[in-house]
């Protein structure tokens, strides 16, 4: 055996726990680092887990390949650098992040090599060629890493066309006191927050309040988002405007809280605008409303905790074969129509008697009756649609999507 033979059997090994490693590095950065993710977003966090899997990979290729370490950051390394920026992510943070994933890399790569390599005679050279080299990745792309990130903030905090408005707002949002002239947007009134983001996102929050006839205020959010509001004067509730008549281009999403008053409402639907975002993030509607997604977004907040409710309510249910699909159907048309198998049927276009008999079958496969487990059912299975309505992509692989408050 030679030393490239014995490279490619570790890096092999390693390949083959990447997804665990990947996942384990995630929790451990939640854990260790939760600054990072105080004024998280849904892109930024994508980013961060295809970082994670990215840079692993270009260390194990790079090692086995003979090629020299990179002169910088890859592109995703790189996006994630600038996205954080935007984010206003501490650089420190960032930086942690980086060690921390190097630091359970290189674990991760002496448990394998102490598997596979087990002759300390053959394995200390391997540790060595593969310890110089990611060291010396390491320098490369840390320079490159802290360059992207202090041009990114310097254009979007120092030289944004909306700065001087987005540092208003963000004081308004932390409580602060703001000049209302200055901010150019009346604070006492009704408000509705709004998130867009897609293909026109500012054009639309703006035409939005011209067909409600009402007043707003947008800036530029992290990851290509515009923020703000839409509001009137009247506080009364009776005026409220249904966004139903708004029309969203191709490409375009909305996602608003619900309609409050003042300094402290316009917080307050902001944060709900926030929560809608992040579900929306995961299943894209032209229009998404906090009112209709309010128990999503908060059983969001821990997506691993998700997947483990998930997959034990549902049982033998969470499987892939056309009868869970079925059963799961049935299940979820049973508690949107009230419990009512006739009102099923019409649902689903099936006889009442069939609805019985899938019913009865459902509780034979759980082992347990509908009618008790009820609550615990209908929120396992809204969020199975949520986050695998086309039953194409493991629950498990979701877990780069748990999101945070919002950035400005």
């Amino acid at each position: 055996m030679t030393l490239e033979d014995d490279l490619r059997i570790l890096a092999d090994g390693v390949r083959e726990r990447l997804p665990a490693l990947a996942t384990k590095i995630a929790r451990r950065l939640r854990e260790e680092i939760p600054e990072f993710y105080l004024r998280d977003d849904p892109v930024l966090r994508a980013a961060e887990s295809e970082t994670i899997t990215t840079s692993v990979r270009d260390i194990l290729d790079g090692m086995t390949e003979e090629r020299p370490p990179p002169e910088q950051a890859s592109d995703t390394r790189l996006r994630e650098a600038r996205l954080a920026a935007q984010a206003d992510v501490d650089l420190h943070a960032l930086l942690r992040t980086s060690r921390v994933g190097q630091a359970l890399t290189w674990d991760c790569i002496l448990e394998v090599a102490d598997e596979l390599i087990p002759d300390s005679a053959r394995r200390l050279p391997v540790l060595r060629h593969v310890s110089q080299y990611h060291f010396a990745w390491n320098d490369r792309v840390t320079a490159s890493i802290i360059e992207a990130y202090q041009r990114e903030y310097h254009a979007f905090y120092m030289q944004g066309r909306d700065r001087k408005r987005r540092a208003l707002v963000r004081d308004l949002l932390a409580g602060i006191p703001v000049d209302e002239a200055a901010l150019g947007y009346a604070m006492r009134g009704r408000h509705l927050g709004v998130i867009a983001w897609g293909a026109e996102p500012e054009a639309t929050i703006k035409k939005a309040a011209t067909a409600l006839g009402w007043q707003s205020l947008s800036v530029s959010g992290a990851a290509g988002t515009v923020v703000g509001w839409l509001g009137r004067p009247s506080t009364r509730t009776t005026d409220d405007s249904d966004l139903s008549a708004v029309e969203v281009p191709r490409e375009t999403y909305l996602a608003v809280g619900q309609y409050a008053n003042d300094v402290e409402g316009m917080q307050r639907t902001y944060r709900q605008a926030w929560q809608a975002y992040r579900v929306a993030r995961i299943h894209p509607q032209p229009l998404t409303r906090y009112s209709t997604i309010a128990l999503e977004a908060l059983v969001l907040r821990d997506l691993p905790a998700v997947r483990d409710f998930i997959v034990e309510q549902l049982g033998p249910l969470y499987g892939k074969d056309e009868r869970a699909k079925v059963l799961r159907e049935t299940l979820r048309a049973y508690f949107a129509s009230g419990q009512n198998a006739a009102a099923t049927a019409s649902v689903i276009g099936v006889h009442e008697r069939t609805v019985a008999y899938r019913l009865r079958s459902a509780e034979k496969v759980l082992e347990r009756s509908i009618a008790t487990a009820r609550d615990e059912l209908s929120i396992a299975l809204r969020m199975y649609v949520l986050l695998q309505e086309d039953e194409r992509t493991d629950l498990a692989t979701l877990e780069d999507q748990v999101l945070g408050p919002a950035p400005l």
